[in-house]
């Protein structure tokens, strides 16, 4: 059970964020306030919803960005700039998957990191 505090602080940003409105090239996108469900006392972060088409499948479907924890003493102004950070990223991850080439995507955000430091070193030089 939520202590009546959190209750609060949930409730003033779910609020502040009904004030977003968001929609790029035909997507509605929406930034929502959770708790993190961890613990009893958990903490609260921002994370954008929206519909598209995967990549993969072609199946229209509801994707979830990742999720931005925020300090419980997050002023409005720092809690519109992540939203907008959230949306900037979940857009960004959305271009990255949908370059491809030879149906491929050269982007893809998936990749495990470790996987992209095996090949780092080669890059390619001018003559």
């Amino acid at each position: 059970m939520l202590n009546l505090l959190k209750m609060s602080q949930i409730n003033k940003i779910r609020d502040l964020l009904t004030k977003i409105d968001i929609n790029l090239m035909g997507t509605k996108f929406w930034v929502q306030a959770h708790v993190d469900k961890k613990n009893d006392n958990g903490r609260i972060y921002l994370q954008v919803i929206y519909y598209a088409d995967c990549q993969k499948t072609n199946e229209h479907k509801e994707w979830h960005g990742r999720k931005f924890y925020l300090s419980d003493h997050m002023t409005d102004d720092e809690i519109i700039k992540t939203a907008y950070l959230a949306f900037k990223l979940a857009v960004e991850h959305e271009v990255m998957e949908s370059f491809k080439i030879n149906d491929i995507v050269l982007f893809n955000p998936h990749i495990n990191y470790k996987e992209l430091l095996e090949i780092s070193h080669k890059e390619i030089k001018r003559t």
